[in-house]
């Protein structure tokens, strides 16, 4: 590995550490010895930490170095300083665009989503966890649906943090017998327990009060365009309520162990998890399912085959009112996942063939809708972080 140790000097000693050098180095976090790894996560703290101005490029590359971290690699304490300073920063954050804080935002979530999978706990209550929860809760208050689900999601991840132990406790319940933290969510899902994790999913359930309703009275009828901003709006008040500081909600572990599908390539037990699960007619949930999907879709490691399936289960989705409910927003959602997809990804023809598709599905007022947000275009919101491709000159060169 003395080549990767090369490469990650190359790095430390580039002054201007542009997107493409992120990238490249972020490539070799999982086969890193753990000295290596150690050192490029200081590398990329340091480097946000005495920033005036807070590099994105390197934001994105620790949130990637946190979520690629192999077991032992990273250390609870790690875990901790990494929280503490993005919080800071989002905290310090003033006046910025909403994809600026919507992405930072999302590194918050992925270093508090490797804190609740490695069954963290203690997290100081004054210093990190209240400030977090009010500024989250803060974010919450925004008029952008995206930025708010990503808050919401950044706050669910928080509430199990401090006792994390329990949530995999209890959403593993049924597992088998010892599963604890991330390496016990793992096993359940790789050994193809699904229908033990979805029984832990139901005990959530069950202590929430219950199987709930579909998508809680959230506008689920087509009634008219009009409508669309109103029914934003009803998601937002959604999302606050379900984020509220004593809520616990089964949507959060669900997405987690569907993350942890999608990540091993088990697309079929991703599928039967998302058609299955006890919380499928929550909305956060169907947000979720949704952003992941489209995240899929534009993933170049993934072959075609599998890119044209995340986008026709999105059309899926879009399509079956009786499976899926009539929530505007999350229809809106889709819709504009894949108008982004027919525009600018390696799969824009097939996208574009759904999208005549979904046109014609419905009745009138269904129709009605999907001309209304298509005449709009998408979204400006990505759908994804990326980082480019590797190209010459590249660090290696530099070697």
């Amino acid at each position: 590995m003395m080549l990767a140790t090369d490469v990650i000097r190359a790095f430390r000693r580039d002054e201007f550490k542009d997107a493409k050098s992120v990238a490249e180095v972020v490539l070799l976090a999982p086969v890193l010895e753990i000295d290596d790894f150690r050192f490029l996560l200081r590398e990329f703290y340091s480097g946000i930490d005495q920033s005036g101005l807070l590099d994105i490029h390197q934001l994105e590359g620790i949130a990637r170095l946190v979520q690629s971290a192999v077991s032992g690699s990273i250390e609870s304490d790690d875990l901790v300083k990494v929280l503490s300073l993005l919080s800071t920063r989002l905290r310090d954050t003033h006046q910025q665009s909403m994809n600026y804080l919507h992405q930072l935002t999302m590194a918050v979530s992925h270093v508090l989503d490797a804190m609740a999978d490695a069954s963290i706990r203690g997290l100081d209550r004054e210093r990190i966890h209240e400030p977090l929860s009010s500024y989250l809760d803060g974010l919450m208050k925004s008029s952008d649906p995206y930025l708010v689900y990503q808050a919401a999601y950044a706050y669910q991840a928080l509430q199990y943090v401090p006792d994390s132990d329990t949530l995999w406790k209890v959403t593993l319940h049924h597992a088998r017998s010892g599963i604890q933290g991330v390496s016990g969510l793992v096993r359940a899902v790789r050994g193809i327990d699904l229908n033990g994790f979805m029984d832990g999913l139901k005990d959530i359930q069950a202590g929430l009060g219950g199987m709930r309703e579909p998508v809680h009275g959230l506008k689920t009828a087509y009634d008219n365009t009009a409508f669309l901003e109103e029914s934003g709006r009803e998601f937002l008040e959604y999302l606050k309520e379900e984020s509220s500081f004593t809520s616990k909600c089964a949507w959060y572990p669900a997405l987690r162990g569907a993350d942890i599908l999608i990540r091993d390539g088990q697309f079929a037990d991703f599928r039967k998890l998302v058609i299955e699960a006890p919380c499928r007619h929550d909305a956060p949930f169907q947000w979720g399912v949704c952003q992941r999907l489209g995240q899929v879709a534009t993933d170049l490691m993934w072959d075609s085959e599998t890119r044209q399936s995340a986008i026709a289960f999105l059309g899926e989705i879009y399509r079956d009112d009786d499976k899926w409910g009539q929530n505007v927003i999350i229809k809106q959602m889709i819709l504009n996942i894949i108008l982004q997809l027919s525009s600018g990804s390696n799969e824009k023809q097939f996208a574009e063939t759904q999208l005549q598709e979904l046109g014609i599905s419905g009745d009138a007022k269904k129709q009605a809708l999907y001309r209304d947000i298509r005449e709009k275009g998408p979204s400006d919101h990505p759908l994804r972080t990326t980082l480019p491709p590797i190209a010459s000159p590249s660090l290696l060169d530099r070697v």
